[in-house]
């Protein structure tokens, strides 16, 4: 440790090493060791050996770390606890979220599915060219790495809290009760994306004889573990912090896990335990922090700033990341320098318009990122076609005018070029019917079955339009040349915005609300789910038009309903919320689906897909036993 003074003080307790209950301190002046002396090394010496002249031999080696945290000293009383459940929370977040400018990083669980494909990358990428997909990918080992860190630092709470005595057993239960829960919620993903895995459930010394267990012995270690979560975990309403896990969330994911293992009937009674237990419901009324906006809809309001907490008034988020915009470790640091860390959903989704050239334009057709075309977009992922425009109409042609979530206001179809040097300035690109819209504004060689990178419908629940923090905001000036063609309505328009206008500052680019991990309406599709496997499709049908009667879709019969019905409607509710990649993996369809809707990757994804290879990396360095790949790798 160290002192005002600049002195460290290096402190031997005696009582460890069979001493009396004093303690030696030998005070060294710190700026001394940083000089050579003869006589205070040797006199360091002398010292530290007339202390251990009388120590226990066998106990000499035995560290204790005084001032600065170990395992040894963490793990001792609830504080030491608490923090380590927090890194829990912090690397859940982490592994659903995506961090950095690289598409590939944690985008894998869209990329290469039925929802979309890489859209800077799309006749080379891995996941639209799965030929090319292997054991060496990074997002496969970065998937593994991170789970298993997950589960250890897990194991490393259930394990040690054993041995510690709490004021309050409740308090212990509770803590135990989330790490069980993370380690269950790990091996969901370790189970679903590479099938059998080694099942650890307990602290580890470091080993090379890991060998793969069944999955149906993992799913066995979920359902314990989500059941001990359930009855040791708080009731929702006696939480104190927003984003801690509850009881509810425990009974949604043994739900899902009961799918698994085919006992649906135990699948529907989870479900129902969080529908029908009156801690949650559909919102069905405009609420939260922009309410007041006529443009709006209560689907919008649910993926605004501030509205996805219990405290919002939101009674459907089960389970809410938490982000906090600028302040360090909370996942929404944008523009600190050096160090950005947030979650860059806004810049991947968003296409790259404002670099766009439109037919006869000898300029950007759009005269810079606006925070009303919402944000910094780049063009990385690219929704499906079958996203964008299908599943909006192939239940009825209706729901495309009437379904509140295929609203403007929640997908961005009309572009309105606002550049005046532009020769189209003041139209409007109506992507309702993009095929026409592409051949009136593109160039012919950017037409690629309505795919390019620069302009496509684009969702805006994970984006902030309108609704950025000042400091991702520039005054929204035009050069001499623009203001001299700008019409005098585009004038007022920026000005309407008022000191920060609507341009976007360049590192801006995240999308900083709280975030799902779950809602109410993916337990009634699990329901739904386990209700159609049961051959009940009358109640199924019933669960999903729950969901659509408050979207203003059209309802659905019993005779309509089957798995694929159920994955569109998770589309339709359920886009960037749920891991696309982990559901389809789930039933066994990532392949089917990914080849029927995927126009990349539908020639070259195969059956063995619908499992990630096991990283080469952890084969080959598990040399005292045999970890197995998965067929087809």
């Amino acid at each position: 440790m160290y002192r005002s003074d600049n002195s460290r003080v290096l402190s031997v307790h005696r009582s460890k090493y069979g001493f009396s209950q004093k303690k030696t301190i030998v005070t060294v002046r710190w700026r001394q060791l940083m000089k050579p002396n003869k006589y205070l090394s040797y006199t360091l010496t002398v010292l530290l050996t007339i202390g251990i002249s009388a120590c226990n031999e066998d106990e000499i080696l035995q560290e204790v770390p005084l001032s600065f945290t170990t395992i040894e000293n963490s793990y001792t009383d609830q504080a030491g606890f608490e923090a380590a459940n927090a890194q829990l929370y912090n690397l859940a977040r982490r592994y659903m979220g995506n961090k950095g400018g690289s598409v590939r990083r944690n985008w894998d669980f869209w990329l290469g599915t039925d929802c979309g494909w890489h859209a800077r990358d799309f006749y080379t990428d891995v996941y639209s060219q799965y030929t090319a997909f292997g054991a060496d990918n990074t997002n496969v080992q970065e998937r593994w790495t991170n789970a298993y860190k997950m589960v250890a630092n897990a194991n490393t709470v259930i394990d040690r809290i054993e041995d510690v005595s709490f004021e309050d057993e409740a308090v212990k239960s509770r803590l135990t009760a989330e790490a069980r829960f993370m380690r269950a919620w790990t091996y969901r993903f370790l189970v679903y994306l590479f099938g059998d895995v080694p099942l650890i459930l307990e602290e580890q010394t470091p080993r090379r004889d890991y060998t793969r267990a069944p999955v149906s012995e993992v799913l066995a270690a979920m359902i314990e573990d989500f059941q001990f979560a359930k009855v040791n975990l708080p009731d929702v309403n006696d939480i104190q912090q927003e984003g801690r896990l509850h009881r509810d969330v425990a009974s949604h994911y043994l739900a899902e896990t009961y799918l698994s293992t085919g006992d649906y009937q135990l699948a529907v009674d989870e479900a129902s335990v969080v529908i029908d237990g009156g801690n949650f419901a559909l919102m069905t009324a405009r609420f939260g922090s922009r309410s007041d906006e006529t443009n709006g809809n209560v689907w919008w309001d649910l993926f605004r700033k501030n509205n996805q907490n219990r405290s919002s008034g939101n009674t459907e988020g089960i389970w809410v990341f938490q982000v906090e915009y600028e302040i360090p470790g909370g996942y929404g640091q944008i523009l600190a320098n050096p160090v950005r860390d947030a979650n860059t959903w806004e810049r991947q989704l968003g296409p790259h318009y404002n670099s766009w050239i439109a037919q006869g334009d000898g300029t950007e057709t759009f005269v810079y990122p606006s925070t009303y075309h919402g944000g910094r977009g780049q063009g990385f992922f690219r929704p499906s076609t079958h996203m964008t425009h299908t599943i909006w109409r192939n239940v009825d042609p209706t729901d495309w005018e009437n379904d509140i979530r295929n609203a403007d206001v929640n997908i961005l179809r009309k572009w309105w070029i606002d550049n005046p040097l532009s020769v189209h300035y003041g139209d409007t690109v109506d992507l309702n019917d993009s095929q026409a819209a592409y051949q009136t504004y593109l160039v012919p060689a950017t037409i690629e079955n309505d795919s390019n990178r620069f302009l496509y419908p684009t969702f805006l629940k994970y984006c902030t339009q309108n609704n950025h923090e000042a400091e991702q905001l520039l005054p929204g000036e035009l050069t001499g040349s623009q203001l001299a063609a700008a019409t005098p309505e585009h004038l007022a328009f920026i000005a309407s915005y008022g000191g920060q206008g609507p341009q976007m500052v360049q590192g801006s680019r995240a999308y900083i609300a709280d975030i799902y991990a779950t809602r109410l309406p993916e337990t009634l599709l699990l329901r739904a789910e386990a209700y159609m496997n049961m051959g009940n499709t009358g109640a199924a049908a019933d669960d999903i038009n729950v969901i659509r009667n408050r979207a203003n879709a059209a309802p659905v019969s019993a005779t309509d309903v089957d798995i694929d019905l159920i994955l569109d409607e998770r589309l339709r509710e359920l886009f960037m919320e749920e891991p696309r990649r982990v559901t389809l993996n789930r039933l066994g369809l990532l392949y089917d689906r990914t080849q029927r809707y995927n126009f990349y990757a539908s020639s070259t994804v195969a059956p063995h897909n619908n499992l990630y290879p096991i990283p080469n990396a952890e084969i080959q360095n598990n040399t005292e036993a045999e970890l197995t790949q998965n067929d087809g790798y």
